[in-house]
């Protein structure tokens, strides 16, 4: 066996040895190889409640936080319901730090963040249009993109007082909303119905304004009526 000399004790006649030292740093191997952000594939090795735990080269582990599997706001048992052990996996290395023996790795980096996507072109006031994904007394699901969601509370539907809003919404139907609030650390958007007439309103009101000057003297009604007349 190859062996490293750690201390020699003359006077005890005790040479320490350390069969350890010899192997090179597994840590350190995987760290001189491989580089933040490269793409690498790994195996399943067990499932945690605040993560996977991955096999890598030289018999190290790896993880992967729940945080960095999807970019969805789910539970911890949702998260992982799709995973097992002994699967193979693409991720990217997000950290190594061979001195504390971590490894960091990811998931959900390897796609783009639709939600982020979404709303940096849908923001808040926007009208948009979506289609209903699930719908009870309270409130409705709508999709408006492939994976996103919002939600339309009974409230926000109309103008009128509603009790029950699957008397009104039926799953399937295509509806306009504006979005009235993204909340990005929850990853939650929140539409409504009766809020699109107000930012009509609101739009038509000054685009009007623009292209009539001679209307200052007007009362919002007669903006608004000369408005959606034009």
């Amino acid at each position: 066996v190859d062996v490293v000399v750690l201390d020699v004790q003359e006077s005890k006649h005790r040479i320490s040895l350390s069969m350890k030292q010899a192997k090179e740093n597994p840590w350190e191997a995987f760290e001189g190889s491989h580089h933040k952000g490269d793409n690498i594939n790994v195996t399943i090795k067990s499932i945690t409640d605040f993560g996977i735990f991955v096999g890598l080269p030289g018999g190290i582990d790896g993880l992967i936080h729940l945080a960095d599997i999807s970019w969805e706001k789910q539970s911890a048992d949702k998260i992982v319901s799709t995973y097992s052990k002994g699967q193979e996996l693409d991720v990217v290395i997000l950290n190594i730090d061979a001195e504390k023996e971590r490894i960091s790795l990811g998931i959900k980096q390897l796609t783009s963040d639709n939600f982020s996507k979404y709303t940096s072109t849908n923001t808040k006031s926007s009208i948009v249009k979506g289609v209903v994904a699930e719908v009870d007394s309270k409130g409705a699901f709508i999709e408006l993109t492939e994976g996103i969601k919002g939600y339309l509370k009974v409230s926000e539907i109309s103008q009128d007082r509603i009790e029950d809003a699957s008397t009104v919404l039926k799953q399937g139907a295509e509806v306009d909303v504006v979005i009235t609030q993204i909340d990005r650390r929850t990853r939650k958007i929140s539409l409504s119905m009766k809020e699109k007439e107000f930012v009509e309103d609101r739009a038509a009101m000054e685009d009007y304004k623009k292209q009539s000057p001679e209307s200052n003297g007007s009362t919002l009604g007669d903006l608004l009526k000369e408005a959606k007349d034009k």
